[in-house]
């Protein structure tokens, strides 16, 4: 995890908020494909285990 530390005087500027939102959408959508990514290599996983579970 990471902690920005901003100064009070840029958390008013128009320009950081505009450029520090778009950095925070960016980062919630890589979130969101990174779990998907994620589930989709567990369903293989646990695919496979139930196959050789079976045998």
């Amino acid at each position: 995890m990471c902690v920005l530390v901003v100064p009070e005087e840029m958390k008013q500027s128009k320009e950081y908020t505009e450029v520090f939102e778009a950095y925070w959408k960016e980062q919630q959508r890589d979130r969101v494909e990174l779990v998907a990514a994620e589930r989709g290599q567990d369903r293989s996983f646990l695919n496979m285990v139930k196959k050789s579970t079976k045998q």
